[in-house]
């Protein structure tokens, strides 16, 4: 299989502007959550990449998230916008 074909490195992919902006964000309390990107943080939640703390906010998993990426042979996620590369701190 291409690795471009790999279903989680296609799921990444897709959910890299919700991972940006989580990222940013750091921790977003659950009835905060954009309808846009509430559907992504529970796929992310489902993996692994983001964890529900205390049943009152998200956290992105960053170590988590860098193992998946390293994993998979990631070295960043590619925004929405191309030029504009995931930046993880």
């Amino acid at each position: 299989m291409p690795v471009y074909d790999q279903p989680m490195r296609k799921l990444l992919g897709i959910l890299s502007p919700t991972i940006s902006w989580l990222n940013e964000k750091g921790s977003v309390d659950v009835n905060k959550v954009p309808e846009d990107h509430l559907e992504a943080i529970k796929q992310l939640e489902r993996i692994g990449v983001v964890h529900k703390r205390n049943n009152r906010c998200y956290e992105l998993q960053k170590i988590r998230l860098k193992k998946l990426m390293g994993n998979l042979g990631i070295e960043e996620l590619v925004n929405a916008d191309p030029s504009a590369p995931v930046e993880l701190n």
